[in-house]
């Protein structure tokens, strides 16, 4: 927030370009803004994990806030995305021979490691899926199983696509609150609660049909892509400034609330996933448009805090393959820290909240337009 000084026109306006970087949106649309560091007011760091990151930020459109995390410290690795394999038909995703809800078969046929990310939503097969946690499949795998749970309720018989999947038509992410179900509490029904909270939703809001049971039909509705291209091109922009041109990872901030923070291992993977997370955050920013605002700006400040170590309450270790594990912390009953390691090395560091901030009746009317307590 700027403060007003009485002072002349000229100061007054060299003042703001200082304080505030402006990048403009689509025609119409609120531009999205930025603060930018400087001598006097330099970028806060934090340590995670034993590295220090520069926390730049924040740069907000509408409802929705990120903050930077930038770090010199770069994994070297060439990762091929999920949507960069399928489209050049090096990966190739099937049901297994015995078809499980819980399992898929991957084949990454480069010479490059594939990194998907938590969230992939999976077109095809017996029933759509999104993909459990993030793991890394090396190159040149061979048939290996990839664990996943479904995101449509009702169908059981092969599609369009037959036994094979394909990539999803608008490339956010599946929801948080679906992510959260499936990664932490490793509950299908809880994510079928949540798509079929949010595809009613977004329903009742004339942003998407409702004639089927899938997430994908919300996400890839043509509004839904609309909104969700808007906001990943507004925020997208921050990533074009030399000072956080070593962004590898950031905090994703609702309406005074910090929801989550990604860590990965280059900046280059990063650049290919921040757009994607946005995009699922634009589509709980579009149904929570009506719902009561937060009371306070989050600063870099509380985004270090919520960072800092703390002693977890509870914690679990799954292995998902035999080069991935996730490890789960529960710190209280309001925050979960995992984190992803691939032979060993972790490739995904991440916070998620739990139960929103505010009054009770305002914190259950949000969980009633999400489905999930994420």
């Amino acid at each position: 927030m700027l403060r007003i000084v009485t002072l002349s026109l000229i100061t007054v306006a060299a003042g703001v370009l200082v304080a505030v970087g402006v990048f403009f949106a689509s025609p119409g649309k609120q531009p999205a803004t930025e603060r930018v560091a400087d001598a006097r007011n330099p970028a806060p760091e934090v340590d995670v994990d034993g590295t220090a990151y520069r926390i730049q930020g924040p740069v907000t459109h509408q409802d929705l806030t990120v903050f930077l995390l930038c770090s010199d410290r770069q994994d070297g690795d060439d990762y091929l995305t999920l949507d960069e394999g399928l489209k050049e038909g090096l990966v190739t995703i099937t049901e297994q021979e015995h078809e499980q809800v819980r399992a898929l078969w991957i084949d990454n046929q480069s010479d490059r490691p594939l990194y998907l990310q938590e969230g992939e939503r999976l077109i095809g097969g017996k029933q759509d899926r999104t993909i459990i946690s993030s793991l890394v499949i090396p190159p040149k795998s061979g048939k290996t199983t990839v664990p996943t749970f479904c995101v449509e309720h009702n169908r059981w018989v092969e599609g369009k696509k037959g036994r094979d999947f394909g990539f999803s038509v608008n490339p956010a992410l599946a929801p948080k609150g679906v992510r959260g179900a499936a990664k932490v509490e490793g509950s299908q029904d809880r994510v079928w609660g949540c798509v079929a909270a949010q595809k009613d939703s977004a329903h009742k809001q004339h942003l998407c049909p409702n004639t089927n049971s899938s997430v994908n039909e919300m996400l890839d509705a043509p509004q839904v892509q609309t909104i969700s291209e808007e906001y990943a091109t507004a925020l997208g922009r921050a990533l074009d400034r030399a000072e956080n041109s070593d962004a590898v990872g950031m905090a994703i901030v609702f309406n005074g609330q910090i929801e989550e923070v990604n860590l990965y291992p280059s900046r280059a993977l990063f650049r290919k996933l921040f757009p994607r997370l946005i995009r699922s955050y634009a589509v709980q920013a579009a149904l929570l448009k009506d719902q009561a605002k937060g009371e306070e700006a989050v600063t870099d400040t509380a985004v270090a805090q919520f960072l800092q170590a703390r002693d977890a309450t509870s914690q679990k270790k799954n292995t998902l393959d035999a080069h991935n594990d996730v490890q789960v912390k529960e710190l209280g009953e309001t925050c979960f820290q995992c984190t992803t390691r691939y032979n060993g090395q972790s490739i995904h560091w991440q916070m998620m909240a739990k139960n929103r901030k505010g009054s009770a009746p305002a914190a259950a009317a949000c969980a009633a337009v999400l489905g999930s307590d994420w």
